[in-house]
């Protein structure tokens, strides 16, 4: 069994309509358009949808992923324009927090987030990604702390502001020949 396990793929290729995300070096998997560079154009950045969430209020952490991303966008040198025809927009398909009622046990609780986004110009797709995302509080058995579930919530969210500047800003194009 274990050859078996040793000969398998280790990560089949990610299809999200007719794109084909690879591994990402800091994202789960993306998608890049060979002629993007993305510290070249303005961003309109659309609020993330998020249609479920357990345990999480969905709007008040769509708020807060939009006031990450943007914060993180203008601190990294990146332009937003609401006006601009280059349009961040994605879909959190999964947002959860498990272990809250079973915390004064267990001593901590988890955030997991799964997001799925694009970059678009017009009907052209310059950018796709995947991510998931899974956090946990430190241990620390007892009462929670007043606003843990906040706090990790609003790490969950910087956590994935960071994986998509670092995947968008540090990417590296393959040299011919190498």
């Amino acid at each position: 069994m274990m050859l078996l396990w040793g000969c398998a793929s280790r990560m089949t290729p990610i299809l999200v309509g007719d794109l084909t995300l690879q591994p990402g070096r800091y994202l789960t998997a993306s998608y890049r358009a060979p002629d993007f560079a993305a510290n070249r154009t303005a961003y309109a950045l659309e609020p993330f949808t998020v249609p479920t969430a357990q345990g999480v209020d969905p709007e008040a952490f769509q708020a807060q992923l939009q006031t990450e991303l943007s914060r993180a966008f203008q601190a990294n040198g990146l332009k937003i324009d609401p006006g601009s025809d280059t349009v961040l927009s994605g879909t959190v398909s999964r947002l959860t927090i498990r272990g809250a009622s079973l915390r004064f046990i267990f001593g901590k609780i988890t955030a997991e987030l799964k997001v799925e986004g694009r970059v678009t110009r017009g009907a052209e797709t310059l950018f796709a990604f995947q991510d998931q995302i899974r956090l946990t509080s430190p241990l620390n058995p007892g009462p929670p702390a007043p606003k843990e579930k906040e706090l990790l919530l609003n790490l969950a969210a910087r956590t994935f502001a960071f994986h998509l500047l670092n995947e968008l800003l540090l990417y590296l194009p393959v040299e011919e020949g190498k």
